[in-house]
Formats: C-alpha cells, structure tokens, sequence
C-alpha cells in the first residue's frame, strides 16, 4: 500500500533502521512444573491478598454503609 496512491492506506512509519539485524529472544526450554514452581510464591502472594475465598465473600457482601 502506498499513502501517495490510496487514499485508504495509513500513514507511513518512521520506524529505525539497525545496522544489525536484532536477534530473537529465544525462551528457556522450561517444563511446565518447573515453571509452575518457580511461581508458586507470586501465585500464592496473588491467591491471599487478591484472590481469595474471603475476599470474594467480603465482595459479594460488602459492610453496609452507615453514617
């Protein structure tokens, strides 16, 4: 698509130039348990303050509000 020719196309990018092609962030070959242990303290951390039994409880049936 050219801007100049259809007036459809979208502007054109300044996007950079490298003079080294980038190189391409290859993962670590990671099995799913071993992931799921490395994260096991975030995913706690998350469950007590945010998602939780007793937080969705305390959502479901907030304090009524009283002056």
């Amino acid at each position: 698509m050219n801007p100049e020719n259809d007036p459809l196309a979208t502007a054109r990018l300044n996007l950079p130039v490298f003079e080294t092609p980038q190189l391409e962030h290859v993962g670590e070959k990671l099995t799913w348990e071993q992931v799921t242990e490395a994260t096991e303290a975030q995913r706690a951390f998350y469950m007590e303050r945010y998602d939780s039994d007793e937080k969705r409880l305390r959502d479901k049936n907030p304090e009524p509000f009283r002056f």
